[in-house]
């Protein structure tokens, strides 16, 4: 109840300064327009207004009308300003931009009007003064537009919000210019200032832009001053072209440029003023912090295809030199293991498995080698060896017919090898292909990613590094689809720098709070991402045991996040247990995690590394693959497994094990992997094992996870159950990870 009655407390005074507000403002423009008894916008401002707000402008302007004795030139407008008032109670409910111009134009050009005829008993008179009511109201319309997007915490100036702004910014400079102070216009010389700043901030585009809307307010507000002030648009076109220089720089060019303008049409006393009004606005613009300057591009957020079209380059370069460089990593694992391997001979093999059992072995082959191994030649090179045909140096062999068949065996065997090993070459050269196929895809995608470039904060992060001279090749900064910005730094592969320190000077320079993950390699590049905090924080603990006391662990285990979102926990476990087993897994978990680092989807890095451990060599290996994906801003899970364990989930009330149909990757060609989403939320668990964890613990971890022990102590308690349960049986690398989501604040 208190908190109720101090926010209705704060709303009613929030609603006093409001109404203070609106009749001060009101009260300034009914001034400068006392001059002119046709200047009607103060009846925009009031209907741009709500209903209560409106009624306080209408007060302020009809008493400044009195105090300044212009009531009965200005009762047009007081007119208009009434019928205004009330059609804006009237319609309250239904109050837009439309709205709001409609009854502006409306009530001041039928005002206007019947003036016309009946006062000042003019036709034409009433046709101007309804010409005027439409701009009346387009002028409320722009207000009223102005008013809702400054309401917004993240002003963004895109088409309709420049043409709102432009309009007011062209009614402000007309309403500044009715102020003098002696030969001096105050209107003149803010324009002159805003012109500057424009151009310091979106250089001669901004430059041009504002002089000719500047040129136009004060032509709105008098003729006399406008014309010594027609050049502000080509001043303000040459101060953008120096905008990389100093503030001094930029007002000499504005000034000279204007001083050349003034001497091609003729000098006389309204350019000299016009020049002195121009040197004031040069001095208040130098007088300027340069951070105040920098403001108002705060409020611009831009979008620029040339920008989208530099961040796609960069990004499907990075990726397309990834799968390149997966690709010659694993042509030359392929080259090591084909020199490793042991080439096929038939007169070694016969020998070992006839003469190997034979008593006469250490006779034939170690007194008489020569004459031995020059008749296993003769018989290997024979089309259809038989005993008839046996080599004379062997006579006294009693094992003839097993040589014989033995030899005719083991020509069959290396006929099958060869055709194998030449399908495996073939699959190779496919498997290659395939990715080089893949590499070219990534290559030409430009317009399937969804993100929104800034050039505002390009530029912040630009000049961050180069105020710390921090090296880089490309910079881009971007919002993703869920409006978190993103900053991609791509440098040279020795880059030496530290990321957590980068990402603090980046979000003091980019105001935007940043942190850093773990750079990720191509051939020649490295990629950092800095990226907005997400809505969620990871937490995640990992326990691990070796199947045998002194050999490595089978299985690789880690996390990470992709800096689009995303993070991911995953586990491999190689075929077996030991050394070979550990390279399977490894080989499995570092590519998938540089190939979801580098933007492709989990699902085709999975189908990738099948090709790749179903080609690498002849020997047969596989790994299962387990991942959890989750989004870091709305919770959701999404399980991705191929041949793994069942993963078990803590739930606030209940625990769930979710399993998987797969298999293993490096089993069968075009595998597809498990994928299901599952829900998610702050407050549950998420435990991924290993093989090594037997199913019979599944009760245990249930146990374990209504505990509420911490996750260092779960997985800890569920890595010392496995390994008793496994205890004078046979044992198997155990990893058990756990994880879940905390607030980032």
């Amino acid at each position: 109840m208190l908190k109720e009655m101090v926010l209705e407390r704060n709303r009613k005074s929030g609603g006093v300064v409001f109404m203070a507000a609106a009749f001060l403002c009101s009260a300034f423009l009914a001034y400068a327009a006392a001059g002119s008894s046709v200047f009607t916008i103060p009846a925009a401002f009031a209907a741009a207004l709500p209903p209560v707000y409106c009624l306080s402008a209408a007060v302020g302007s009809v008493v400044t009308y009195f105090l300044c004795g212009k009531a009965s030139a200005s009762a047009m407008v007081i007119c208009s300003l009434a019928i205004i008032g009330i059609g804006k109670w009237i319609s309250a409910a239904h109050a837009d931009a439309k709205l709001s111009g409609t009854l502006a134009g409306a009530s001041t050009g039928i005002t206007g009007l019947l003036f016309g005829i009946i006062v000042e008993h003019s036709l034409v008179r009433g046709i101007v003064y309804v010409i005027i009511g439409v701009i009346t109201g387009a002028a409320a319309f722009f207000i009223y537009r102005s008013i809702e997007i400054a309401k917004e915490d993240d002003i963004k100036l895109d088409k309709n919000a420049l043409t709102a702004f432009s309009a007011i910014y062209i009614i402000i400079v007309a309403i500044l210019c009715g102020f003098n102070i002696s030969v001096l216009n105050v209107g003149r010389i803010v324009g002159v200032a805003a012109v500057l700043y424009a151009a310091k901030s979106y250089r001669h585009v901004g430059g041009v832009m504002c002089g000719v809307l500047t040129t136009a307010g004060i032509f709105i507000s008098s003729s006399e001053l406008g014309l010594p002030a027609a050049f502000l648009g080509i001043a303000g076109l040459g101060a953008g072209l120096v905008s990389s220089y100093s503030k001094v720089t930029m007002s000499a060019v504005l000034m000279t440029v204007s001083f050349l303008g003034q001497l091609m049409v003729g000098m006389n006393d309204a350019s000299f003023c016009m020049q002195a009004d121009i040197a004031l606005g040069c001095i208040a613009f130098m007088a300027t912090p340069f951070h105040l300057i920098k403001f108002n591009a705060v409020l611009a957020e831009d979008e620029d295809d040339s920008g989208a079209e530099r961040l796609v380059k960069a990004r499907m370069d990075f990726v397309t030199c990834s799968l390149a460089d997966v690709r010659k990593s694993v042509e030359d694992m392929i080259k090591v293991l084909d020199k490793k391997k042991v080439p096929f001979s038939t007169v070694d093999e016969v020998s070992s498995r006839i003469c190997g059992k034979c008593r006469n072995k250490l006779y034939c082959w170690n007194d008489n080698y020569n004459r031995t191994n020059a008749c296993f030649i003769k018989l290997e090179k024979m089309h259809l060896p038989d005993t008839d045909s046996f080599p004379t140096g062997l006579d006294y062999c009693g094992r003839k017919a097993d040589l014989v068949e033995s030899f005719v065996r083991c020509r069959k065997e290396e006929n099958i090898n060869k055709m194998l090993s030449a399908r495996l070459s073939e699959a190779q050269s496919f498997l290659f292909s395939q990715m080089e196929t893949t590499e070219e895809i990534i290559s030409a995608i430009s317009d399937k990613i969804n993100f929104r470039y800034s050039r505002l904060m390009t530029k912040r992060l630009c000049d961050s590094l180069d105020r710390y001279s921090v090296g880089f090749n490309t910079a881009v900064a971007y919002y993703n689809s869920r409006d978190r910005l993103v900053a991609e730094l791509y440098t040279d592969k020795n880059w030496d720098e530290d990321p957590e320190e980068i990402a603090e000077m980046l979000s003091a320079g980019m105001r935007v709070r940043l942190t850093s993950w773990e750079p990720f390699s191509s051939e020649n590049e490295q990629c950092i991402r800095f990226v907005q905090e997400t809505a969620y924080k990871p937490e995640w603990k990992i326990a691990q045991s070796s199947a045998n006391d002194g050999e490595p662990i089978g299985d690789s285990c880690s996390f990470f996040c992709d800096g689009f979102g995303y993070c991911y926990m995953l586990i491999s476990d190689g075929m077996g247990s030991g050394k070979q087993a550990a390279v399977d897994s490894a080989i499995v978990s570092s590519i998938f995690k540089r190939l979801v680092k580098s933007g492709i989807d989990c699902t085709a890095a999975i189908k990738i590394l099948n090709s790749i451990m179903l080609t690498k060599s002849e020997d047969e290996s596989f790994a299962t693959l387990d991942v959890a994906r989750i989004d870091l801003e709305t919770c959701e899970l999404t399980l991705i497994k191929s041949g793994a364990s069942s993963t078990i989930i803590k739930y606030p009330d209940s625990v769930m094990m979710f399993g998987s149909p797969s298999s293993p990757i490096g089993i069968i060609r075009n595998a597809e992997p498990y994928c299901k989403v599952c829900n998610f939320e702050e407050s549950d668990i998420l435990v991924m094992l290993s093989d090594g964890v037997s199913d019979s613990l599944y009760s245990y971890i249930k146990e374990q996870l209504l505990s509420e022990c911490s996750l260092e102590e779960l997985v800890n308690n569920i890595r010392r159950a496995a390994e008793e349960k496994s205890n004078g049986g046979m044992r198997d690398d155990i990893t058990v990870a756990a994880l879940k989501l905390g607030r980032e604040h």
